[in-house]
């Protein structure tokens, strides 16, 4: 057996520090998967493990990257990621994959997910500045991108939300590279998988069974409790002087002419974003009485979009790692590790890892996932169920929201929902002008209406309505 360790789950439930429990164990080595690790130096903002916390296990792919660099693809992840952990069992240890960037961990664990083609019918492109100097249009605005998809692949266009930078531009990029649209290369790879699974039915020790893989679960309420804690702890250990750091820099790349891409690299990462304005206050007016409001205003913000990252993770493992798991029959190999009780992590995560790892890599029998907590059992059959519902693809915006909806499950629920319904309020009692005021008369008919669906609307408009059609008021 040829064994891997993959450790997963949303920001803030301790997956650095169960790899380092893990290795330190079973002399194992650490290969980073999340993106803004990558980035050389920016420990706080990356929120890297400290040099003393790694208690000398070998890390690799962290900080291994400049500023001015693109995140790696999923196709360069992988590549490396493959060569690393052939290079640690040969020095006859442990690999041990952890991180966020689960898309990373999806396109390293499932075959058929990666588009690998990169020979364009134009000639080889080598490298991303290269594909960006011979298509410009990919460093423009999500809707002009989202145009020219919608004419060389309609179906790809109408699966991204309009806003999706990335996805859109990662589908034409797709089409370039290869020549082929994206959404022809992703029916074939289906095709191919339905393929692989039905001739694996009949004896499924065909499938992968050298990985075993830990999701680090906390309950949301007490999460969000932990992260807003931990922002805190980085804003006092010098966050807002490393955003500082990656402003300056995005303020020289601009400077020198260049237009960076917002989209992509360590401006992604989240602090750089929600200190901005306060930053740009700083530099332009630091006198001004207004910064320590927009300090607080981005520390705030920041709390914020790292409790969205989080449910965002969550969403993503369930959503789509776990029906992958589920059809390549490895279930069986993930054991979700409840971390919701920071107090005792230790019980609850680091000891049961340990245990569960002795044993399949003894080769012992291994419990069944949902038998490890209760909070397993529970969050592990209601992902699976949730996975497992058919979703039927649209592409709907509800005007006076702004919204868009890729599904129409979603669509149904915001349709019906009171955050909706309170928007159609406001739209319609910000449009009502007082009787007074108007300089054509009033439809009586329609004052009856009006006052019958909105009468609170109605009185406060002037509008007394009344039965005798032949003399308005």
């Amino acid at each position: 057996m040829e064994p891997l360790i993959v450790i997963f789950g949303s920001t803030g439930t301790g997956k650095s520090d169960l790899a380092v429990e893990l290795a330190s164990r079973f002399n194992g080595e650490i290969i980073n998967a999340d993106a803004m690790q990558m980035y050389r130096g920016l420990p706080i903002i990356t929120n890297k493990l400290s040099i003393e916390d790694q208690r000398g296990i070998p890390h690799h792919l962290l900080g291994n990257i400049g500023l001015d660099e693109d995140p790696w693809s999923v196709v360069h992840f992988k590549r490396e990621a493959s060569k690393i952990i052939s290079e640690i069992r040969n020095r006859g240890k442990l690999p041990i994959v952890v991180g966020g960037t689960t898309y990373y961990l999806d396109g390293l664990l499932f075959e058929d997910r990666l588009v690998t083609t990169h020979a364009s019918t134009e000639g080889s492109i080598t490298s991303r500045e290269e594909l960006l100097a011979r298509y410009p249009i990919l460093s423009a605005p999500a809707d002009v991108m989202l145009a020219k998809l919608r004419e060389i692949d309609p179906v790809m266009a109408d699966r991204w939300h309009p806003n999706d930078v990335r996805k859109i531009s990662n589908s034409l990029e797709i089409y370039y590279t290869t020549g082929r649209r994206a959404s022809d290369i992703y029916a074939e790879q289906r095709k191919q998988k339905e393929s692989k699974s039905a001739a694996q039915e009949s004896d499924v020790t065909k499938a992968p069974r050298h990985v075993l893989l830990f999701w680090l679960y906390a309950e949301r309420d007490p999460l969000n409790l932990r992260l807003d804690s931990r922002v805190d702890k980085m804003v006092q250990n010098g966050l807002v002087r490393e955003v500082a750091e990656v402003y300056d820099w995005y303020q020289s790349r601009l400077s020198s002419g260049e237009t960076p891409d917002r989209s992509r690299g360590i401006v992604q990462s989240i602090g750089f974003w929600q200190f901005e304005p306060y930053l740009r206050a700083a530099r332009n007016s630091p006198a001004s009485p207004e910064l320590a409001k927009l300090k607080q205003d981005a520390i705030e913000n920041t709390k914020t979009a790292t409790r969205r990252y989080a449910k965002y993770q969550v969403r993503w493992i369930t959503m789509k790692t776990l029906a992958s798991l589920q059809a390549e029959s490895l279930l069986d190999r993930l054991y979700l590790l409840d971390s919701t009780d920071n107090q005792g992590w230790h019980d609850a995560v680091a000891a049961k890892g340990v245990e569960l790892t002795a044993r399949f890599l003894a080769g012992e029998p291994i419990p069944p996932p949902a038998s490890t907590s209760e909070t397993a059992q529970t969050v592990l059959a209601s992902c699976v169920e949730r996975s497992n519902r058919q979703v039927t693809p649209c592409n709907k915006t509800c005007t006076t929201c702004e919204k868009t909806f890729l599904t129409e499950e979603l669509w149904q629920k915001h349709i019906t929902s009171k955050v909706h319904a309170k928007a159609v309020r406001l739209r319609t009692r910000s449009s009502v002008v007082p009787f007074k005021q108007q300089k054509t008369a009033i439809v009586v008919a329609d004052s009856i209406a009006l006052e019958k669906s909105f009468p609170e609307e109605a009185r406060e408009a002037g509008i007394l309505c009344t039965k005798d059609t032949a003399n308005p008021p």
